[in-house]
Parts: C-alpha cells; sequence; structure tokens
C-alpha cells in the first residue's frame, strides 16, 4: 500500500511552491472578511439595544432566504450569521479550483506522465492534493479564529463557526476530487462541480424560504455551519457528518482513480466527428466551437431564472419593504416594486461580470493550446482575439440584454404592469458598460500579464464587490469607490452621471486595444 503513497511530501512541496499567490489569497481572505464585518458590526451596534433596535431591523425574508434565520442576536451571533454562507462559497471554490487542477487539468496537460516518470506512487498526486488542501482550508480556519478572538468574540462560538466552514470546504474540495475521476476534459470537471455547488445553494436556498429542513439537510456542506450553531448552544457533533462523508469521498476518489488509466475517465468521452463540418473553417468558426458552452449555459441559465424572478417579484415585495435602511432607495425608485427589481437586476449585473473573465480566460487557453498552430498560419495576432472578442463583449450583452428583457417579460405576467418590460430592459442595458469594463481589463492583462491573467482578473472582481460592500458601509471614500466600473451605475446612489455608460465605453475600448498592441509586442503563449 506504501508504494501507492510514495513521493506525496516532495508532491505536496512542489504544488506549494506552484501556488503561492492562490494559496496566499486563500488563506487570508476568510478572517480578513470576518475581521471587516466583526469591526463594522461593532461600529454599527456598539451596545446589545442598538442591535436589537437596528440590527434585527436589517434582517427580513429576502437575507433570511440567504443566510438562515438567527440563532443568537448578539455581534457574535450576527457576524457569524452574516459570513458564514460566504465563508463556505469562498473556501469551496478554492477547494474545488485547486483539486481540478493538480487533478484532472494536470493528467490534460500532460503533467501526471511526467510526475509517473519518476519514482511517485499512482495515488500520490491526489493524495498530496487532498492533504495540501486540507491544510490550507486548516489554517485559514484558524487565521479565522484568531480574527474573531482577537475583536472579542467567544472561544467556543469562534471555534464552532470557523470549523462549520473548514469542513464544508474540505468536503466540497473532495467532492471534487472524485467529479475529476470521472470526465476526461478537466473543463468537464469543473463545470460538473461548479453545478453541485450551485445545486447545492439552491437547496440551501429553498429550505430557508420553505422555514423547515428535513434530514437532506444534514447532508449539505452549506448547511453545517448553521447545524452546528455557533454562539448559540453549539452542536459540534453535527461535525462528525462531514468527517464521514469526507472520508467517504476521499476513498471512493482514490479507488476510482487506481482502476482507470491516466488521462482516461470512467465517464466515456464522446467520440468527434471523422471529418470537419463545411463551416469550420475560419477563426470565427473555431472560437465559436470554444465559446459556445460557456455562452449558452450563461444564456439560458439566466433568461429561465430572470423570467422566474420577475414572475415572483410580487412575492418579493413585501419581505423587502420590511427592511427599514431601504427606505430612501425605495422612495427614490419610484416604489418598492420597482426597488426591489433595480437591486436585482443590479447584483445580476455584477455576477454576469464573471462570465467576461470566464470568455477572456477561454481566449488565453486557446494561445497555450492550439496558438502557435494557428498563428503559423496566414492569420495575424488581432485576428484572434478579435474572434473571441465577440463572445467577450457581444456575448455578454446578449447575456445581460437577456436577463433584463426576460426579467421585464416575467414582471408583466406576474403583476400586470406592461410598463416592466421596456424599464427593465433599459436598466439591464445600463449595466453593459460596466461588464465591458471588466472585459476591458482582462484583455489588458491578456496582452500585458498573460500568466497572472486569471488570478489578478478576479481579484479585482472581488476588490470591486469589497469596494461596493464597503461604500454601502460607509467606510470608504466616494473618490476610491469611483475606482470600480460598478459604481458608475449603480442604483444606491442619489445621482448617477449621464455620461457614465458613454465614460465606461471609452475605459473599454481603451484597454481592450491597449492589450491586443501588448499581445502584438509579446512571445506567444509565455
Amino acid at each position: 500500500m506504501r508504494r501507492y503513497f510514495h513521493g506525496t511530501l516532495s508532491l505536496m512541496r512542489l504544488y506549494m511552491r506552484q501556488n503561492r499567490i492562490f494559496t496566499l489569497i486563500w488563506l487570508l481572505l476568510p478572517g480578513l472578511w470576518v475581521a471587516i464585518n466583526t469591526v463594522s458590526s461593532l461600529v454599527l451596534f456598539p451596545t446589545q439595544e442598538a442591535l436589537v433596535e437596528m440590527g434585527v431591523s436589517l434582517i427580513d425574508p429576502l437575507t433570511e432566504a440567504m443566510h438562515g434565520p438567527l440563532l443568537d442576536v448578539s455581534v457574535a451571533g450576527f457576524v457569524t450569521w452574516r459570513t458564514k454562507v460566504f465563508l463556505v462559497m469562498l473556501g469551496g471554490i478554492f477547494s474545488i479550483v485547486y483539486m481540478i487542477r493538480h487533478t484532472r487539468l494536470a493528467e490534460e496537460q500532460g503533467k501526471r506522465e511526467l510526475l509517473g516518470a519518476n519514482v511517485t506512487g499512482g495515488l500520490a498526486p491526489l493524495a498530496a492534493a487532498l492533504v495540501n488542501m486540507t491544510l490550507t482550508n486548516a489554517v485559514a480556519a484558524v487565521l479565522a479564529i484568531f480574527a474573531m478572538t482577537a475583536l472579542g468574540l467567544g472561544l467556543v462560538g469562534s471555534l464552532a463557526h470557523c470549523l462549520g466552514f473548514f469542513a464544508a470546504a474540505c468536503v466540497l474540495g473532495i467532492l471534487a476530487g472524485a467529479v475529476s475521476q470521472l470526465f476526461v476534459s478537466a473543463t468537464a470537471a469543473r463545470g460538473m462541480s461548479f453545478g453541485l455547488l450551485g445545486a447545492l445553494f439552491g437547496l440551501h436556498i429553498l429550505w430557508n424560504v420553505s422555514g423547515g429542513q428535513n434530514l437532506l439537510a444534514y447532508l449539505n456542506p452549506l448547511e453545517w455551519s448553521l447545524l452546528v450553531r455557533p454562539f448559540a448552544g453549539e452542536y459540534f457533533i453535527v461535525l462528525l457528518i462531514p468527517l464521514v462523508l469526507g472520508t467517504a469521498l476521499a476513498l471512493l476518489s482514490m479507488r476510482l482513480m487506481a482502476r482507470r488509466d491516466v488521462g482516461a475517465g470512467l465517464v466515456p468521452q464522446r467520440k468527434g466527428r471523422a471529418f470537419a463540418k463545411p463551416g469550420f473553417r475560419n477563426l470565427s468558426a473555431l472560437a465559436w466551437r470554444t465559446q459556445k458552452g460557456l455562452f449558452l449555459a450563461w444564456f439560458c441559465f439566466y433568461s429561465i431564472f430572470s423570467f422566474a424572478l420577475g414572475c415572483a417579484s410580487y412575492l418579493m415585495v413585501s419581505a423587502v419593504s420590511s427592511a427599514e435602511a431601504l427606505a430612501g432607495l425605495i422612495e427614490r425608485l419610484g416604489g418598492i416594486d420597482r426597488a426591489f427589481l433595480s437591486l436585482m437586476l443590479y447584483v445580476f449585473g455584477m455576477l454576469i461580470s464573471v462570465y467576461v473573465m470566464m470568455s477572456a480566460g477561454i481566449l488565453r487557453r486557446e494561445e497555450t493550446a492550439k496558438g502557435e498552430t494557428v498563428l503559423s498560419m496566414p492569420v495575424r495576432r488581432e485576428q484572434l482575439v478579435l474572434s473571441h472578442m465577440v463572445y467577450i463583449f457581444g456575448g455578454t450583452a446578449a447575456i445581460l440584454l437577456m436577463s433584463g428583457f426576460c426579467v421585464g417579460l416575467g414582471a408583466v405576467v406576474g403583476t400586470g404592469d406592461k410598463s416592466a418590460l421596456a424599464r427593465l430592459f433599459v436598466e439591464m442595458a445600463r449595466m453593459v458598460p460596466a461588464a465591458w469594463a471588466i472585459g476591458g481589463v482582462a484583455l489588458l492583462l491578456f496582452g500585458a500579464l498573460p500568466r497572472w491573467m486569471t488570478g489578478i482578473s478576479y481579484g479585482l472582481l472581488t476588490l470591486f464587490v469589497l469596494m461596493e460592500i464597503f461604500w454601502e458601509q460607509q467606510q470608504i471614500p466616494v473618490a476610491l469607490y469611483a475606482l470600480s466600473p460598478f459604481s458608475w451605475i449603480t442604483p444606491l446612489k442619489a445621482v448617477q452621471p449621464t455620461a457614465a455608460p458613454l465614460v465606461l465605453c471609452i475605459a473599454a475600448a481603451l484597454l481592450a486595444g491597449a492589450g491586443i498592441l501588448l499581445f502584438r509586442r509579446r512571445d506567444a503563449a509565455i
């Protein structure tokens, strides 16, 4: 048995060296997020009376659907309630990306064969990835515990809170390790893993909305931070569930890896055509082939989800109306129905910005995998970039506009307000330039720092979201907030500059143009 794991420690050190920046961000973000929320809660609620009077009024059915019930009316209880879902999602996403990168993606890129040519066991790569992922989540949880206790929160409750998100993140990562054994493609494994995470998040919201939970909730990692009840009479026995489930999934993934060939998957790969289609003869066709899966998935999901949201918007109106903090915004936007949908469209615009970076990431992967072959033909570099810019910019606009149209159509069906269709479509159209600005940044990084493109792009998007939160809590000045593209189109501002869409479009064009020029000057696939 030992021969299967030979070389695990060496691979652990190699993986740590390869992911220094990624791991550092992974380690610091949970503790930083908890510290920020603790400090802001202490400022907003200096006394227990202030928390009872003001804090509870901010908890409406909408936020309760996202976070679940507030178990303990105290600063500690409020902090854990407001951070638990974000920490689980954050740790889960990092764990999934890490596991897929060092399992299925490593095999797809041929790195697994190179490692196997050395004195390493057959299960050593998977074991090294699992141990590193668990250790990283553990250190992140310890740092979060230090942050909570240093700011005056109780040790036992902080321990329960951090163990909850640590267990959930580890199980999600182990689940991704098992899923990576099924598919030949890293894209398919990544898509399935994030699809399962999305399904678990949907069940989490459904159970919170229904006001009750069943036994299946104990198998959902997003529920464990609530079931362990931090600062509300801790139930540490719940953590036995992720221990058993994680162990079973880890053994399953090792069993599956031992029974398959290197580079193969348990789900057979679809056979390709013997001859290409007649239209598959230019860069546009190649870009469509590589981009269509991501584009169609996002387009269909947001079309269906937006229509359902519009139809059910009248049910959510009473939930938002109970939040006193939104009273001014509701009055400014012309009523509770308009305020709710305006806020939801703004959130959709921020979420769809992720598609922009994923689409730009496909361009980078195509350059790495096929760049030399494509550019050896009579193809100019700007042509290669422009063929993908159709989906980076045009695809983003199509998703946003269809989302606005479907929300408006659903609102017409649900409320009978015929003016909602045009109004919501125009509101969503205002989100397009902000998403384009994110795409411009991604293309600039593609031309200037291609190796760091993905990490910096997602880091900047996270920074923009954090700036939004800090600005809403009045912790950063307006001048600093203006660096975020979302600050130019947010409905939370009393006055929005009329030239904002034009400014953002010009910024996106300049950034994209600079990225193309830099791409022409650098070496390909560096």
